[in-house]
C-alpha cells in the first residue's frame, strides 16, 4: 500500500506530544496554549488528508494467529465519524484555553486532553474488533484522570463509578471477542457480519446470546439503560471534560463501536426480528424515556444537560437496533449532529458557569440579556435538539422517525410513539431555561446591576458561535449528507 504511514501518523501525533507535555512542562500559558492547538491542528488537517486523499486498504502493524492483529483502515464510517472529531477538537481547544486559564491542574488536563484525541480516532480507523477492543478499553484509562480532575470527594467517587461500570463493560465486549475468534470466520469488519453460513446453521442461538452481551457491553460507554449512571456522576468534571465526555469522544466511541459491532461483524439479517433484536431496541426505548423524563425533573442546567444526553444518545441506539440499512444511515446522521448539538448546549453551560457559578436553573433570571451571546446559541442549541426545521436535529430526526417507521416491528413503532413523546418533554425542560434567562418571573432573582454578569471573552464565544452556525448548516445540508451516507451501503 502506498504511503501507509498517513493511516497512522494522526493517531500518533496527539498520543506522543500529548504525552511528552508533562515532561515538556511548559508553564507559560500562550506558549501552551500554541503547543496544544498546533498538535491538534495539525491531526485536524492529517484527517481531513487522509479522509480524501488517503491510502485505499487497511495497514497491519502486527498480530498473532490467523484472525488476530492490530489494523487500521479508511471507510466511510470511519470517514464521518473523524470528520466530526477533526472539526470539534480544535474548536473545544479554543474554548479549553479560556475556560480552564488559572485551573491549578492545567498541564496534566491538556496531556490528557490530547491523548485521547489520538486514542479516539485510533477507534474510528480501527480494522477490526481486536483492535477497537483495545483502544476503546485505553480511552477508559486516559480519560479517567480527566473525570477526577478536581481531586475531590466527588471527583473520585464519580471517577470510581466510571472504572467500575467500564470494567465492567469491558468484560461483557470481552466474551463476544473470544466467541467471534473461536467461531467467526475473521475479525476484521465486513458489511454482512463474519459468520459463515454452515457457523449461522449450527450455532444461532449462542451467536444471538453473543451479540447481545457485547451490545450490552458496548452500551456502558453510551449510556445504556440501568447502566448509564457512570454519566450524571462523571458531570462533576469541568465542562471542557464533561462535553468531551457527553458530546465527542466517549459515548460517541460507544455508539460508534456499536455501529460496528451490529451491521460489520454480525449479520443484521439473522438479527433481525429475533428475541436479541427485541432485547437490546427495548432497552434504547427505556433509556430514551428515562433519560427525558430524570431531565424533566432535575433543577441543576449541567446535570438536565447530562440526563438528556442519556436519552438522546439512545435515539443512535435505537436506529442502530432497527438493523436496517436506512436505520443505520439515521444513527450515522443522528451520532453527527447530536455531537454538535450536545457540545454547544453545555459549552453555553459552561459560559454561564465561568462567569456566575450558578448552576440552579431558577438562578439564571435576566441573564439571557446580561450575556447575549451565550443565551442567542444555547437558543439555537435547544431548538435543534427539540427537531426545529433548518437544524441539525430536525434533519436527523426526520430521518430516524422515517427509518423507524418502515422497521416493520411493534417494537419500532413503539419506539416512534417514544421519541415523540421524548421530544416534548425536551421542550419541556429546554424551554424553562430559555424563559428564564429572558424572561423571568416576579420573585426570580435577577443579576445584580452592579456587579452584572457578561459573555466571556473570545476564547469561550467564538466556539460558541461557530459550533451554532455549524448546527444550522448540517440542518440545511442534511439532504446532501444523507445520500452520501446511504450511498456506501448496501440497500441505501
Amino acid at each position: 500500500m502506498e504511503y501507509p504511514w498517513l493511516l497512522i501518523l494522526p493517531r500518533l501525533i496527539p498520543i506522543i506530544f500529548g504525552g511528552l507535555m508533562p515532561v515538556l512542562h511548559i508553564t507559560d500559558y500562550h506558549k501552551r496554549n500554541l503547543y496544544v492547538m498546533c498538535v491538534v491542528s495539525v491531526t485536524s488537517v492529517l484527517i481531513l488528508v487522509v479522509n480524501f486523499w488517503g491510502p485505499s486498504g487497511s495497514l497491519v502493524l502486527g498480530g498473532f494467529g490467523s484472525k488476530m492483529s492490530i489494523g487500521f483502515k479508511i471507510d466511510d464510517l470511519s470517514r464521518l465519524f473523524s470528520f466530526m472529531l477533526a472539526i470539534l477538537w480544535p474548536l473545544a481547544s479554543v474554548y479549553a484555553f479560556g475556560y480552564m486559564r488559572h485551573d491549578k491542574y492545567e498541564m496534566r488536563f491538556y496531556a490528557f486532553y490530547t491523548v485521547s484525541y489520538g486514542i479516539t480516532l485510533a477507534i474510528a480507523y480501527s480494522a477490526n474488533f481486536l483492535t477497537i477492543y483495545l483502544f476503546y478499553e485505553l480511552l477508559t484509562l486516559v480519560t479517567l484522570p480527566l473525570v477526577i480532575h478536581n481531586m475531590n470527594k466527588e471527583a473520585f467517587a464519580a471517577g470510581r463509578k466510571y472504572i467500575y461500570y467500564s470494567i465492567g463493560g469491558a468484560a461483557l465486549i470481552f466474551i463476544c471477542l473470544a466467541f467471534l475468534v473461536y467461531y467467526g470466520d475473521t475479525l476484521d469488519f465486513r458489511l454482512g457480519g463474519v459468520f459463515s453460513g454452515s457457523m449461522v446453521e449450527e450455532y444461532r442461538p449462542q451467536i444471538l446470546q453473543a451479540f447481545t452481551i457485547a451490545f450490552v457491553g458496548v452500551g456502558v460507554k453510551a449510556a445504556l439503560f440501568p447502566l448509564h449512571g457512570w454519566l450524571p456522576s462523571a458531570s462533576v468534571a469541568p465542562v471542557t471534560v464533561t462535553a468531551l465526555l457527553h458530546a465527542v469522544a466517549v459515548v460517541k466511541s460507544g455508539a460508534f463501536v456499536a455501529m460496528r459491532l451490529t451491521y460489520y461483524l454480525f449479520d443484521i439479517e439473522l438479527l433481525w426480528g429475533t428475541w436479541a433484536q427485541y432485547t437490546v431496541m427495548g432497552l434504547t426505548i427505556i433509556t430514551i424515556l428515562y433519560g427525558s423524563a430524570r431531565a424533566f425533573y432535575t433543577s441543576q442546567l449541567k446535570l438536565r444537560l447530562a440526563y438528556s444526553t442519556v436519552s438522546q444518545l439512545s435515539y443512535t441506539l435505537f436506529a442502530i437496533t432497527l438493523m436496517t440499512w436506512k436505520g443505520l444511515a439515521a444513527a450515522m446522521m443522528y451520532m453527527l449532529a447530536h455531537g454538535f448539538i450536545k457540545i454547544l448546549l453545555f459549552y453555553c453551560c459552561g459560559s454561564v458557569l465561568h462567569v456566575t457559578h450558578r448552576y440552579e436553573i431558577s438562578e439564571l433570571g435576566g441573564l439571557g440579556r446580561r450575556m447575549p451571546i451565550t443565551f442567542a446559541t444555547f437558543t439555537i442549541g435547544a431548538l435543534a435538539l427539540m427537531g426545529l426545521p433548518l437544524t441539525a436535529g430536525f434533519t436527523a430526526k426526520f430521518q430516524l422517525l422515517s427509518a423507524a417507521t418502515q422497521g416493520g416491528s411493534l417494537l419500532a413503532t413503539g419506539g416512534v410513539v417514544v421519541i415523540f413523546i421524548a421530544v416534548l418533554l425536551s421542550a419541556a425542560y429546554l424551554f424553562p431555561v430559555i424563559r428564564t434567562a429572558y424572561f423571568p418571573k416576579q420573585g426570580e432573582v435577577l443579576p445584580d446591576e452592579e456587579h452584572a454578569p457578561h459573555d466571556p471573552g473570545l476564547y469561550i464565544t467564538v466556539p460558541l458561535r461557530i459550533i451554532a452556525g455549524l448546527v444550522v448548516v448540517i440542518g440545511i445540508a442534511g439532504g446532501p449528507l444523507l445520500n452520501w451516507i446511504s450511498s456506501f451501503m448496501g440497500g441505501g
